[in-house]
């Protein structure tokens, strides 16, 4: 069975090239189902092409590092399981959006954070143009809030009172219905939800929910032979490439809403 074999090119950007000739293409997996601001079918740019901003992301990184792939959709099911597959072409080599403390991060190196995303508490700026009017966090309370059932928020739901509901577009639609009048999201998933036309959000105000920051990677398995010089001379890529990240944040609006109050957490 054919086996990776990495070389380390020496030269300026000290990057880490890997041939076809010499090793079999790195497999880099996606997560199929379209969640923003991850992977997903995008509707506005065309055809059903699989874009998002972390597999643009890596993708420039591997090319810039001379590092082959090839891309495979799974189910998350899947790349779980893969990861921890150390066959050549049949395991997961490379995996996005991996969340720091994440139960694969044992089986991974992760990359400097490509992204975060924290909570923000939000409301239908059109019912309340002036804001909340509350002093501190508990005082949302008496409003109607609103969440994602099963969902993790860590301290925030020891704070607030959460109702639970099955997905993003039932809070949209009872925020419409005043059933709702403030819901818990992370902005950046929200907007792209928005822009795969997913539902429809009202214009927005927003408390940030400091200390809810959660940093998101890009992760190569441990099986992958190599894997901590490919992290490497991912790093080094990721660094050179600083104003095309900057540019590709921008395309895909990924940095948070502004927001006219903040709140911390801890």
């Amino acid at each position: 069975m054919l086996q990776r074999m990495l070389g380390l090119v020496v030269g300026v950007s000290g990057a880490l090239a890997v041939t076809t000739a010499q090793a079999a293409p790195l497999q880099l997996c996606l997560d199929k189902n379209f969640n923003a601001p991850f992977v997903y079918a995008e509707k506005i740019k065309g055809a059903g092409k699989l874009r998002g901003y972390s597999l643009e992301l890596v993708q420039k990184i591997l090319t810039q590092a001379q590092i082959p792939y090839q891309i495979k959709s799974l189910s998350q099911a899947e790349i779980e399981s893969k990861v921890k597959d150390a066959k050549p072409n049949v395991g997961c080599d490379i995996v996005l959006d991996i969340a720091k403390n994440s139960a694969l991060e044992g089986y991974l190196l992760l990359t400097p954070p490509i992204y975060n995303l924290n909570y923000d508490l939000m409301y239908n700026w059109e019912s309340y143009m002036t804001g909340l009017d509350i002093k501190n966090l508990p005082e949302a309370n008496k409003f109607k809030i609103c969440g994602l059932k099963n969902y993790d928020y860590g301290a925030v739901s020891k704070i607030l009172n959460i109702q639970a509901h099955n997905t993003f577009k039932d809070i949209m639609f009872n925020v419409k219905t005043k059933e709702c009048d403030v819901f818990i999201a992370e902005s950046v998933s929200m907007r792209y939800g928005q822009r795969a036309n997913q539902y429809q959000v009202p214009p927005v105000g927003c408390i940030r929910l400091a200390g809810t920051e959660k940093s998101y990677h890009i992760g190569v398995a441990k099986h992958t032979i190599g894997a901590a010089q490919i992290v490497s001379s991912m790093q080094k890529a990721l660094a050179v490439l600083g104003k095309e990240v900057t540019s590709l944040a921008e395309e895909y609006d990924i940095n948070p809403t502004p927001c006219q109050q903040t709140f911390n957490i801890h």
